[in-house]
């Protein structure tokens, strides 16, 4: 069978579920604590990314396993009813429809078409149903007594985890996917461990270190064709 992986933030959508969350705290005066907590977090180890003494993948990876401090003591009934408001919102007014319009493509032609991304998996598996995509694959939230902990379950859907988390999914629903001929459509280079999973990786709207490594291997970068 052949597989059409689509990261979101960044790539099917033109921005970052964190972002949206941090938003909607600040406008709605709630939680704000854990949202200065979690900035103030993430920003400390800018310079060193920087001055390149810590890697993307280090960088972004430390935003993605607190990103769950945003939801820290909501019930997931709360939770639920704020990724729907996001959702009709903000995310799906917001997609790009040249990526959009890939997917519906690829479901055209019969592939298994799946959203991969870092961003919370309930949040993903709502979006996904939106979409009608059946498979939504994003990083489980820990749960205690029916609120959210603030931790995430690793290993969190990003760089070397996107595979990790692609190959169980798949091997759960036993599903064979042909890799060589398969697709994987990403923004980032933290996305290489996945891009490079495929026969077929594809750089979309890519930043600086997936248009490099775009360039330098032959790669597809949407928009503008091959590289």
């Amino acid at each position: 069978m052949i597989a059409a992986f689509f990261d979101f933030d960044g790539t099917l959508y033109t921005g970052h579920l964190w972002q949206d969350l941090i938003h909607h705290h600040l406008e709605a005066k709630r939680h704000r604590h854990w949202v200065a907590a979690y900035v103030t977090r993430n920003m400390a180890p800018v310079p060193l990314y920087k001055l390149g003494l810590m890697s993307q993948e280090s960088f972004y990876a430390g935003w993605s396993r607190t990103m769950g401090w945003l939801l820290r003591g909501w019930t997931v009934e709360e939770a639920q009813a704020l990724f729907q408001q996001l959702t009709e919102e903000r995310i799906l007014p917001n997609l790009r429809a040249d990526t959009l319009a890939l997917l519906r493509r690829h479901q055209e032609q019969g592939h298994l078409v799946a959203l991969v991304s870092g961003t919370f998996a309930p949040c993903l598996e709502l979006i996904a149903r939106r979409l009608e995509v059946p498979h939504a694959i994003g990083t489980p939230l820990e749960v205690r007594r029916g609120r959210y902990s603030g931790r995430t379950v690793a290993p969190i859907c990003q760089g070397a985890g996107k595979p990790l988390r692609v190959r169980s999914y798949l091997a759960a629903k036993r599903l064979d996917v042909d890799w060589s001929a398969s697709y994987a459509y990403a923004d980032s280079g933290t996305d290489l461990p996945l891009l490079n999973e495929v026969g077929h990786p594809i750089a979309v709207y890519p930043d600086e270190v997936l248009l490099a490594r775009a360039k330098a291997q032959g790669w597809s970068i949407l928009p503008g064709g091959k590289a």
